[in-house]
């Protein structure tokens, strides 16, 4: 089950990955920056994501757009099961939870939305996502609902599908641009062709909006740009690995993820910017390799402490044959400091002499304090071992189940690995 995410939560994580993604929602509002005095910056993500919060709860959902609630304003399941009631959409309650309320939502208003093109436009739409003839005809003989079809097409990938498709056509057609994909762009890969020709966006003016009438000409495509944001960061997946420059990092990278950074090198600080990754074709899987903690350069050093915010889990890689350096305590205080999980890769462990390997690992382990680690040979020696790298499937089933309990959908990560 995913995990529970408030409004905040969804609009402070959507505004530390790309500010603009909150754009057309303040367009829907009616508001800006200036007006909510939104700063935008990376430290002001939580202050700017509770003043939009604010802002749409008192606007609530039963009044004009330009009318306000008094004091605190209501829920935002309320206003979300206030939509779902105008537009007649089955199984939304205040019972069930806001994420499941928004995915019906959307899967209604797909629904209707494709009931609304015209044939050539439904036919180009559902060849686009590459459903079967079979499929297309049951949808157009209205046999099974399009979002039926999405979901078994496409699994927990489905309503995210649907919920970008719908907040692109909103933006193009009450905001005149279609959604800022350029900071997200392999994010979207996967829904390719789903953004649609333009020929069908006048199809979608009617867009829900006419028809739940004045009262929800804001609060309607509010939400559906909401419950986008919350599927993008519940699909999206931010995995960071840190350590000093040399450690075996970019090791890592290809021998847990098969991802090739092309920069294995002997030489100390040898990364140098932070680079992100995309692994697997839907773009919602990010790999994150910091720059070398500590190193000569200050400008290195703070490309680390700007990019180590908003990660779900860490790997902290440590040489175990320069043994633990007090850097390596303080990354780890750092580390520890942002609440998420840690995994300590004890790496090069190939590399210690027989007679010294049992000594030096326990030293390790007790001055990283005995936290959870693993030992590892991402990159050994050929000379010393011909078995391959060391650790490697256990590194990866950790991160699948720090994942899997923060209740991220895994699936596209396997199915990479």
């Amino acid at each position: 089950m995913s995990k529970a995410l408030s409004l905040v939560d969804v609009l402070q994580r959507s505004l530390a990955q790309n500010k603009e993604d909150i754009t057309p929602l303040l367009g829907y509002l009616g508001t800006n920056q200036d007006e909510l005095a939104l700063e935008m910056k990376r430290h002001t993500t939580g202050a700017d994501a509770n003043k939009i919060a604010d802002y749409l709860r008192k606007m609530g959902s039963n009044d004009f757009a330009n009318l306000f609630r008094s004091g605190p304003g209501v829920e935002y399941n309320e206003i979300v099961c206030d939509v779902g009631e105008k537009l007649k959409v089955k199984g939304v309650s205040e019972g069930k939870s806001v994420e499941v309320n928004e995915e019906l939502i959307i899967q209604h208003l797909f629904s209707d939305a494709l009931k609304q093109m015209s044939d050539e436009e439904r036919s180009a739409l559902m060849r686009s996502m590459n459903l079967s003839e079979k499929d297309q005809g049951a949808i157009i003989a209205g046999a099974l609902l399009a979002s039926q079809v999405m979901l078994n097409q496409f699994g927990g990938f489905a309503v995210y599908r649907m919920s970008v498709i719908l907040a692109n056509m909103l933006a193009r057609s009450l905001l005149g641009n279609g959604l800022n994909f350029a900071a997200n762009a392999a994010l979207v890969r996967g829904v390719g062709a789903f953004l649609g020709p333009i020929g069908w966006i006048v199809s979608g003016a009617w867009l829900a909006v006419e028809i739940a009438g004045p009262a929800f000409r804001k609060t309607v495509p509010a939400i559906v740009h909401i419950a986008m944001l919350r599927q993008n960061v519940l699909k999206r997946i931010t995995i960071s690995v840190v350590g000093d420059g040399s450690v075996g990092k970019d090791a890592l990278f290809k021998s847990v993820f098969g991802v090739d950074t092309g920069n294995i090198s002997p030489i100390a600080g040898s990364t140098s910017d932070t680079k992100v990754y995309d692994l697997g074709p839907t773009g919602s899987i990010k790999l994150i390799n910091f720059p070398g903690f500590h190193d000569i350069r200050s400008e290195v050093n703070d490309l680390v402490n700007d990019n180590i915010k908003h990660t779900d889990l860490f790997l902290l890689v440590v040489d175990v044959n320069r043994g633990v350096s007090d850097h390596d305590k303080e990354t780890l205080k750092k580390l520890q400091a942002e609440g998420k999980p840690i995994l300590i890769c004890l790496n090069k462990v190939d590399m210690l002499r027989p007679d010294d390997k049992e000594e030096m690992l326990q030293v390790a382990k007790a001055r990283l304090q005995n936290l959870y680690l693993i030992e590892t040979a991402f990159d050994p020696d050929p000379r010393l071992s011909q078995d391959g790298p060391i650790g490697t499937q256990a590194v990866f089933d950790w991160v699948v189940d720090q994942l899997e309990a923060q209740g991220k959908e895994t699936t596209h990560l396997k199915a990479d690995q």
